[in-house]
């Protein structure tokens, strides 16, 4: 479905990925794990659009995507919530989905989609005429990613969804998460939460200064050395 080959991604001069390669296939949950200014929301940016390669090739269902602007990758099927989530505080619950559904591809299935979001996330539903800059951390949260799913997404790209969050909340946006997987939706996740990603995973990447250095499945993952102590905390 999605194939990153060796991309190389710059600010200015300074160097932010180099080399990077990853793939994610229909269906799968792929998460990319690594600290703190390791390039992974870079990552993202450069998959949508909002950062260009330098070098590489960004491919999308077989078609070369790296030139595209950020809302021909959201028409061709990849959306992403950015770190924080980023809500309409003064819309309402409602309001914030309908702004999802503004791409011409995803417009005319904007009611059937926010009725399927308000089948599988009731709490949406309870909370659809409030404001919502009212709603609690996780639940603003789970708004912005459902409000990527009016786009009709075939594949959702997550940066740093439990960031800021009590560890209560965060269990909260993980099962949702969960429940995407369950849909069928192909994900990329990026995480500092490496325990709670790994649970949802089915492969995993590690990115250190901008480079890939490892790569593998969760059981891979969970028994390298390295990874269980700089990373799980073991």
């Amino acid at each position: 479905m999605l194939t990153v080959d060796a991309i190389d991604t710059y600010y200015g001069e300074f160097q932010a990925l180099e080399g990077v390669s990853l793939k994610v296939e229909k269906g799968q949950t792929v998460i990319v794990v690594g600290p703190n200014g390791a390039g992974k929301s870079t990552l993202l940016k450069t998959i949508l659009g909002l950062q260009k390669a330098r070098t590489g090739s960004i491919k999308f269902q077989d078609e070369e995507i790296s030139g595209l602007a950020p809302h021909k990758v959201v028409e061709r099927g990849i959306s992403m919530v950015p770190e924080g989530g980023r809500v309409f505080p003064e819309l309402s619950v409602q309001d914030n989905l309908r702004v999802g559904s503004y791409n011409p591809v995803a417009r005319p299935n904007a009611q059937r989609q926010m009725e399927q979001i308000f089948s599988l996330f009731p709490i949406l539903s309870d909370r659809k005429r409030q404001a919502a800059g009212s709603l609690s951390g996780g639940e603003r949260q789970m708004l912005a990613i459902a409000r990527i799913l009016m786009s009709c997404p075939k594949l959702i790209m997550l940066d740093e969804p439990s960031l800021g969050l009590a560890p209560l909340v965060v269990n909260m946006v993980f099962d949702f998460i969960q429940q995407m997987k369950k849909e069928g939706y192909a994900i990329l996740l990026v995480e500092q939460n490496a325990n709670k990603a790994l649970k949802v995973a089915d492969y995993a990447y590690l990115v250190e200064s901008g480079k890939l250095v490892y790569e593998g499945d969760r059981d891979s993952f969970d028994k390298n050395p390295y990874i269980k102590t700089a990373y799980l905390g073991l």
